[in-house]
């Protein structure tokens, strides 16, 4: 009978030894909003410029006039209302723009496109002047200065699926999930690059929008430090190439050998002129 009690205390200890196991196993599932919010990535591919969509300032026009064939675009796609994420999206951009050594209108654009169909004009204008002002840029910034647009839903999906975003509303809380993320477009509209997250530093930024303008926009020394650097799909970054790092350094060692093979040479020349001199 003892050993009886004794076993089924011990099933008893195991099956709750077990459940809070069993509990972290299973998480609880995402809302199907949350679910469906993602991106495909599409790089290389182009997005229809020809779509239609708003300003700020109430003026309807295609994509196509934001890309001018020289400078690369910064993309975000958001929507004004948002009460958390496209916030701290923009925040973050802004943060990093600010410590650019480009030059926002001269060396690159950027680009808000709203992907709620009920943003106005008006909702556009009230974040671009937040956005702008954070960005030291309030006083009277020229309409090219990064443009907030929206527009209707049928150009609104067709941009995002060129762009591969997946967002997805929320009738219960009466707003869209979506992806944390901003577009590197190239001059002429096609996918470079898409960094993910909230904060984007610098380096990531100059570097992609290099890169997105193949050499168009930098110094010859910012190009050479593009053959150093890398995007690693893994971390999202950008980092050290080794092989890029190798070939600067053979490079230096071949130009500092042929240096001293020129100064030798050199210096042989003077001195048979000086002894024929004699």
């Amino acid at each position: 009978m003892r050993m009886q009690h004794l076993s089924t205390t011990a099933f008893l200890a195991l099956v709750l030894a077990r459940a809070p196991v069993a509990a972290a196993a299973d998480p609880p599932s995402l809302p199907p909003a949350a679910r469906e919010a993602d991106i495909e990535e599409r790089l290389g591919s182009a997005i229809d410029t020809a779509l239609p969509f708003t300003d700020m300032d109430g003026r309807r026009a295609p994509l196509g006039e934001h890309f001018d064939g020289r400078r690369p675009v910064l993309l975000v796609l958001a929507y004004y209302r948002c009460p958390t994420l496209c916030g701290l999206v923009l925040r973050g951009l802004v943060a990093g723009m600010a410590k650019l050594d480009y030059r926002l209108g001269e060396d690159y654009r950027a680009l808000t496109v709203s992907f709620d169909p009920r943003d106005t004009p008006a909702t556009a204008a009230r974040k671009r002047t937040a956005a702008l002002s954070a960005l030291g840029l309030a006083g009277a910034p020229t309409p090219e200065t990064w443009p907030f647009l929206t527009g209707a839903l049928p150009e609104i999906r067709a941009l995002a699926g060129d762009l591969g975003f997946r967002f997805a509303y929320d009738p219960q809380t009466e707003q869209y999930a979506h992806p944390a993320a901003v577009f590197v477009l190239t001059p002429q509209g096609r996918i470079s690059r898409i960094l993910y997250g909230i904060e984007f530093s610098p380096l990531d930024l100059r570097l992609s929008l290099l890169e997105a303008s193949r050499g168009q926009i930098g110094t010859p020394l910012e190009r050479v430090l593009m053959t150093c650097y890398r995007y690693d799909p893994a971390s999202r970054r950008y980092g050290p190439y080794v092989a890029g790092f190798l070939r600067l350094g053979g490079a230096a060692i071949l130009a500092w050998v042929a240096a001293v093979v020129a100064f030798f040479g050199w210096q042989g020349r003077r001195r048979r002129r000086l002894e024929r001199a004699r």
